[in-house]
């Protein structure tokens, strides 16, 4: 089943929740809605569920307009934050339970249990109560009743929150896992980027109202469009400072050019005032010998394992480094941060509006 959202808008008295939202979904896709709270990412979920209605815009499945239509008319299934599965009911019956409202034999409907059971690896435990399972057997169960409908479209709404990290991790292996299986068109809501970052076909950003991108988590991370994607997208998140570039192509951080800390822009950019992103795995300290660097005090340093994290702190600003291995450096000690010498390891934000700058259009963010 497609999806299709033109121009939809939602306002609750006094408060603009989404602005003229158009996207289309594909048959098939695993599409992620991700932002942070009160983006209107679970708000959107429910206008396509019918369970909220519209202000403005229109929703389409198929090319067949549903705007109007409630739930039980949209051919789709939900998993929600917080399982909702009827305490009193074993796991067999809460996955029957949501084909009571279908037209369907005794028999095609413990079919459906059985198979849906069989999917999420939950046939051993049929006969046992919600309050005799684990959290992730009792989000299983929930992806159980919603897979048991058959429907084209399912939704989820944060289903993975409630979760501890171990479980969360294996969960978002199990819903790829019955995606691929299965085939269904799956939108998916959260807040966590990474679960975003790893499940999705596509990824919608939401954030103050509106759409501010949408694309494959490459694209995303690679090509943010503005300032806030380039921060919400990656961990850590991006480094975003103020830059003063010269007219003889040489920068320094601040928005006041320092000749005393002048370093050289690996590639031509017009004078003027930007905001630089260094992804954290970029900026390196120990640059080899000839190499631009920048100065910088080791503020922090946190050892991950296999990952080396640097706090520092650059002329007044602060830096963060990733290095992908054990890594020693004392706090307070100096050391020098190798600027990228490629050029797609710089993303150039106008320093007014955040957008980023496309090659070719840069003005100096005058």
């Amino acid at each position: 089943m497609s999806i299709r959202l033109t121009n939809v808008s939602k306002g609750f008295e006094h408060t603009q929740v989404l602005s003229d939202i158009s996207v289309t979904i594909a048959p098939g896709e695993f599409f992620v809605m991700v932002g942070p709270s009160g983006s209107g990412k679970s708000t959107l979920l429910r206008i396509i569920a019918g369970l909220t209605s519209v202000t403005a815009g229109q929703i389409y499945f198929d090319e067949r307009e549903v705007t109007a239509l409630p739930p039980k008319e949209r051919n789709l299934s939900m998993v929600f934050q917080n399982y909702a599965l009827l305490p009193f009911m074993n796991v067999a019956q809460n996955v029957r339970f949501g084909l009571d409202n279908q037209q369907l034999s005794a028999n095609e409907k413990n079919k459906r249990v059985d198979w849906a059971l069989d999917l999420v690896h939950l046939s051993g435990l049929r006969d046992r109560k919600p309050k005799a399972l684990s959290g992730g057997q009792q989000q299983r169960v929930s992806l159980a009743r919603a897979l048991a409908a058959k429907t084209p479209l399912v939704l989820m709404d944060e289903p993975l929150s409630n979760l501890d990290a171990q479980l969360r991790a294996e969960m978002r292996a199990e819903i790829i896992r019955l995606h691929r299986e299965i085939g269904m068109t799956l939108i998916y809501v959260t807040h966590d980027q990474v679960e975003a970052m790893t499940m999705g076909d596509r990824i919608l950003v939401l954030d103050a109202e509106q759409i501010q991108q949408l694309g494959t988590p490459l694209e995303l991370y690679n090509h943010p469009a503005n300032e806030f994607v380039a921060k919400f997208i990656g961990t850590p998140e991006m480094n975003i400072v103020p830059i003063t570039v010269n007219e003889h192509n040489q920068f320094s951080l601040g928005t006041e050019f320092a000749a005393q800390q002048a370093v050289p822009v690996p590639f031509a950019l017009p004078a003027g005032h930007y905001h630089l992103g260094i992804r954290p795995e970029q900026l390196v300290p120990l640059a080899a010998a000839g190499t631009a660097a920048l100065p910088a005090t080791v503020a922090d340093v946190q050892q991950l394992g296999n990952d080396t994290l640097i706090f520092s702190d650059c002329n007044g600003q602060q830096l963060v480094s990733r290095i992908p291995q054990q890594f020693e450096v004392a706090v307070g000690s100096r050391l020098q941060l190798a600027v990228p010498p490629q050029k797609g390891a710089w993303h150039l934000f106008d320093a007014q509006t955040g957008a980023a700058i496309k090659e070719g259009v840069a003005d100096g963010g005058r």
